[in-house]
């Protein structure tokens, strides 16, 4: 078997929907897949997303920093936006996305996660 017939399943089922008027998505369940990548949707207000994360459901959510910083994605408008250090959001189950700027309509962003 080559290494080519291992091919990881990328899933795009998981949602996190910032609403008019807010910041912060609603909670996401990561529930046994790892966050890889955003699909930022065709219009966005904000041009970089924090993520937040809680060890429960319900729990408190704080923010998720690598080096000493905030980690934070560029995003723009209808592009996929890689995780490209894994190791800063793996053992994260609970989550939030916390865009730059006020969104001014609901904003959907499709999580790219593949199964841990």
């Amino acid at each position: 078997m080559q290494s080519s017939d291992y091919t990881p399943v990328v899933q795009t089922d998981k949602t996190a929907t910032i609403l008019s008027g807010q910041t912060t998505s609603a909670e996401v369940d990561l529930c046994g897949t790892q966050l890889v990548g955003l699909y930022v949707p065709a219009a966005i207000t904000g041009t970089s997303v924090k993520l937040l994360a809680a060890p429960v459901s319900g729990g408190t959510f704080v923010t998720v920093q690598s080096s000493g910083a905030d980690f934070t994605l560029t995003v723009a408008a209808s592009k996929y936006v890689p995780i490209e250090n894994l190791a800063v959001v793996a053992g994260l189950r609970f989550i939030k996305l916390v865009s730059a700027s006020t969104e001014a309509a609901d904003r959907v962003i499709t999580l790219s996660t593949r199964p841990v």
